[in-house]
């Protein structure tokens, strides 16, 4: 038996090298700039969600394993410092917290969905072979704020229980909105065995919110620009090629794995390789710089030589990301070129592929 996952393996090693070359600086250019702005970046659970499962945040002395800090290990004075911006805190204006806060929700939820729609416009890439940006981002900016919606609403759900285990694990969670756990956990015979079925029932969402938003985001996202539909169409056509084989979807999750923490090996080597260049750059640039102001000393003491460090800081850390961009191109083309060729094994109408990126032993998996 064949499976999809594992013969897309190869196929997206050509699709990329179709799609990537030969090499034009404009068109890389564009493309760059994809794989640093969309979504995920096809690095493993793409837009996905994540839950932690062990020890509820913020809860101290509550059954969650940390101990409560003594008064006496509280520094001089911190306690005060603290109440003190706790009340200035309190003292603003409720109106004024709450648009505040609605107004940074807006703005992620802004750029959350640019970063979807850049990445629909990548599988319009792959499915052109043309590298535009500003019109597909507007036909598809739609499209990315169904994705947004989705995946907000999965990862509500699916981080639900979370939250309830970790309230009722630590009830200061949710005593500080006024809201109290005690009567349903506190001193009850089940409280244990309650406790355990809500962790179950944490432990097994999270797993099925998170495979539900990778494939929204690895196949269901790849279809809706194939199809040009919306994330519930989207949805509709993918499960319909998906029932009866979620073997393969299983496959596809552990090739996938192993296939990013690979990406990301060689993608940390050449970080490291360039790091390491750009450092002894910097080095003896930072030693010319502190020869001409009168030592190393002046360098940390002088307005001179903290803008120098400044300065040199900087375009080190930008030396190495535009350095490192063509490896990170490669790779994020490589993932996600994997993720649409195992959508084309599975249903070849479904996949944003061109093709002229299927080898011409593959008619099979054109998208026409």
């Amino acid at each position: 038996m064949s499976w999809h996952a594992v013969e897309a393996i190869d196929r997206a090693v050509d699709a990329t090298r179709r799609f990537l070359f030969p090499f034009e600086a404009v068109r890389w250019a564009k493309l760059a700039f994809l794989a640093l702005v969309m979504a995920g970046g096809g690095a493993g659970a793409s837009g996905s969600a994540t839950w932690s499962l062990g020890s509820p945040a913020g809860g101290v002395g509550a059954g969650n394993g940390i101990d409560p800090i003594e008064p006496e290990s509280v520094p001089p004075g911190a306690e005060r410092v603290v109440r003190t911006g706790v009340e200035r805190v309190a003292e603003l204006d409720p109106a004024l917290l709450a648009g505040l806060a609605l107004g940074a929700v807006f703005v992620v939820a802004v750029l959350s969905a640019c970063s979807i729609a850049f990445r629909l416009v990548f599988y319009e890439a792959l499915s052109t072979t043309e590298a535009a940006l500003w019109g597909p981002f507007r036909d598809r900016f739609r499209q990315a704020l169904g994705l947004f919606g989705f995946a907000a609403v999965t990862a509500l759900v699916a981080g639900l229980p979370a939250v309830a285990l970790a309230a009722a694990l630590d009830p200061d969670l949710l005593r500080v909105v006024g809201v109290s756990v005690d009567r349903f956990f506190g001193g009850s015979p089940v409280a244990v065995p309650l406790l355990g079925a809500l962790g179950v029932l944490a432990g097994a969402t999270a797993l099925v919110g998170t495979a539900v938003s990778r494939l929204t985001f690895e196949f269901v996202a790849p279809t809706m620009v194939r199809r040009d539909v919306g994330v519930v169409a989207g949805w509709r056509e993918v499960w319909a090629s998906l029932r009866g084989s979620w073997a393969e979807v299983a496959v596809y999750f552990a090739v996938h794995l192993v296939l990013a923490v690979g990406v990301g090996a060689v993608q940390g080597a050449a970080v490291a390789f360039v790091g390491g260049v750009v450092a002894v750059a910097a080095l003896v640039v930072l030693l010319l710089a502190a020869v001409s102001l009168g030592g190393v000393a002046a360098l940390f003491g002088t307005t001179g030589g903290a803008i120098a460090l400044v300065v040199v800081v900087v375009c080190s850390v930008v030396a190495v990301a535009i350095l490192t961009l063509p490896v990170t191109l490669i790779a994020r083309t490589y993932l996600i070129a994997y993720e649409v060729s195992t959508l084309a094994g599975i249903d070849p109408d479904l996949a944003p592929l061109a093709p002229t990126l299927v080898a011409s032993d593959e008619p099979g998996l054109s998208s026409e």
